[in-house]
């Protein structure tokens, strides 16, 4: 059986900057989009509302030569 990796962009929503420990202690997953394009679009709203969001692509790493 193969298994493919979808390509996908997952939002994470950030808790308070505030707190001295790292920022990524205090991530919680929001959703999962299609294209970066949607992704930047969600964070931009997030950011209109005072909320810190952090994409991270899901799938293959892009080759090179």
């Amino acid at each position: 059986m193969n298994s493919v990796h979808d390509d996908r962009f997952l939002i994470f929503v950030r808790a308070d900057r505030s707190s001295p420990t790292p920022p990524e202690d205090f991530e919680r997953y929001l959703i999962s989009c299609p294209t970066y394009q949607e992704a930047r679009r969600i964070q931009r709203e997030f950011r209109n509302q005072a909320r810190e969001c952090v994409i991270r692509y899901l799938g293959p790493a892009g080759g090179g030569d």
